[in-house]
This record gives C-alpha cells, sequence and structure tokens, in this order.
C-alpha cells in the first residue's frame, strides 16, 4: 500500500501508453496499417472473368427479307425520280428447265434484284449527246461589198478566245465554205457588222435600197433552200448589224456558206470580227 502511494499518475499513463504498442495491441495495428497499404497501392491485373454468353443466332432467311426491304427502299426512291427506267427488268427465261416453279417471295427478290442491276447500270445524270461536227469562225479582216452586187465571204479564222469551238472537218477557212461530214441537220448561223462606204445616195429612199444575208447551198442561192434575212437601209446608221440563223438538212459533201446581196446605190464594208457558226444537231 505505501509502494502503491507514491506512483505519480502521469508516470503511469505514460507507461500505459508505451507498452500498449506491444504484444496483441502490436500484431493488430500492424495488421491494419498493412491492410491499408496493401489497398492504396495498384497492383497486376487479375485474371480475366469467364465468357458471356453467345449472341442471338440470324438466319438467312431473316438477312434476306432485310436486304428485300431495302432493295426496295432504294427501287421505290429511283422511280420517283425515273419511273421507266425501274419498271424495266431482266426478261424471264423461256426455256423449260427441270427446276421447281418459283414462289411468289423468289419473284418479288428477282424484280427487285433486275431493278437494282438496271440502277447500277444506269448513268448518274442524264447525259447529252456528243456533238460530232461544229464550229465558229471570224472574218479575218474587212470586206468591201459593191453596191448592186451578191458577195461570198470568205478568209475566216479560228478566235483565240474563251468559248470558241471546232470540232470535226470541213471548214475552210480561205474560201469561207463549210463542206458536210455527214448527212445531217446543221444549225447555222452568221452575224455581220456592217458600215456604209462613200456618200449616201440624195433623195428619198428607194423600195430596191435593201440588204439580203443568205446562208447557202452549193452556192446556189435561188435554185437551193437557203437561209435568209433581209433588211431595208431607211434610217440605218453608219454602222449596224444583220443576223441570220435556221437549220438546213445537208447530204454528206454538200457545203454551205455566206453570201451577202448589196441591193443598195451604195457599196458596203462588213468588218472584221463578223462571224460565221454551224453545229450537227442530228442524222
Amino acid at each position: 500500500m505505501e509502494r502503491a502511494r507514491n506512483v505519480d499518475p502521469r508516470d503511469a499513463w505514460m507507461l500505459f501508453v508505451r507498452q500498449s504498442d506491444k504484444g496483441v495491441n502490436g500484431r493488430r495495428r500492424s495488421r491494419g496499417k498493412a491492410r491499408r497499404l496493401k489497398l492504396g497501392l495498384p497492383g497486376p491485373p487479375g485474371p480475366p472473368g469467364p465468357q458471356g454468353p453467345p449472341g442471338p443466332l440470324i438466319p438467312p432467311e431473316s438477312l434476306l427479307k432485310e436486304f428485300q426491304l431495302l432493295l426496295k427502299g432504294v427501287v421505290r426512291q429511283r422511280e420517283r425520280v425515273d419511273p421507266e427506267l425501274c419498271t424495266r427488268g431482266p426478261a424471264r427465261p423461256t426455256t423449260v428447265s427441270p427446276t421447281p416453279a418459283w414462289t411468289a417471295e423468289e419473284e418479288d427478290a428477282d424484280e427487285d434484284m433486275g431493278a437494282v442491276l438496271a440502277l447500277l447500270a444506269a448513268p448518274l445524270g442524264p447525259r447529252a449527246p456528243r456533238v460530232e461536227a461544229a464550229f465558229h469562225c471570224r472574218l479575218r479582216r474587212d470586206a468591201l461589198v459593191e453596191r448592186r452586187a451578191l458577195h461570198e465571204l470568205g478568209m475566216y479564222h479560228l478566235p483565240d478566245a474563251e468559248g470558241a469551238f471546232r470540232r470535226g472537218l470541213g471548214l475552210n477557212l480561205t474560201s469561207g465554205q463549210y463542206t458536210a461530214p455527214v448527212a445531217g441537220f446543221y444549225a447555222l448561223a452568221a452575224t455581220l457588222h456592217v458600215v456604209l462606204v462613200g456618200e449616201p445616195r440624195r433623195g428619198p429612199p428607194r423600195p430596191r435600197d435593201r440588204l439580203r444575208l443568205l446562208i447557202c447551198i452549193q452556192s446556189r442561192c435561188q435554185l437551193n433552200v437557203s437561209l435568209e434575212t433581209v433588211m431595208g437601209l431607211e434610217g440605218s446608221s453608219e454602222l449596224f448589224t444583220i443576223s441570220v440563223n435556221g437549220v438546213l438538212y445537208l447530204q454528206m459533201g454538200q457545203y454551205t456558206s455566206v453570201f451577202l446581196d448589196n441591193a443598195s446605190g451604195s457599196s458596203l464594208m462588213v468588218r472584221s470580227g463578223s462571224h460565221f457558226s454551224a453545229v450537227l444537231l442530228g442524222v
């Protein structure tokens, strides 16, 4: 009892705290500390888990039906654009074969497949026909046309400018004659820029003071069909323009050319830059 009274409470508490890290309490704390460290650090990946169940098996019949529905959608969409194309299908076989008759589903699938084949074989858009013969030329220099004269224009050149064209053979730039390479319908046009030369005739204009612009076949403007434009000179300025255009049927080897018939009492000058053109429309 006397010895117990001499023990300081604080020293006893500190002794208890120091002794608590040993024995059973020490082992419990070390286990908890190790467990916390193990949970905090990343470890190696674990083994793969079990394989999941296999996906559903889709029979080929279902895939075929889905494909047919897609084909029908494509065909209907194309029918709105080009009805004639999609209505044409492959011809049915006429020979007798030992195979069994087609079912309704097989016939629908065959029609859809034929429409899709026609769709794939068709061009993406409307294609314009190829022009096999065409040209556009201009006068190289001024051409003088005397009064009361029928003058055939020549001495052309091909302009080196955007929009000019020449395809096929048959154009003689020197003579101004275009020979048809094939028989067919040709669209022809000519435009002349004309200037009056010299003093105009005094007095009122006469009815015969006129100009005729012609595109003739074989230089026979009276015998063959020709394209013609007529204009009077009354009220005309110093510089004016006269044009003619139309369609002629030419046999292979026939030629056309431009004529100016000056039925007035004054000489005229056809300015350079006046042009002559032709395009083969078809046979």
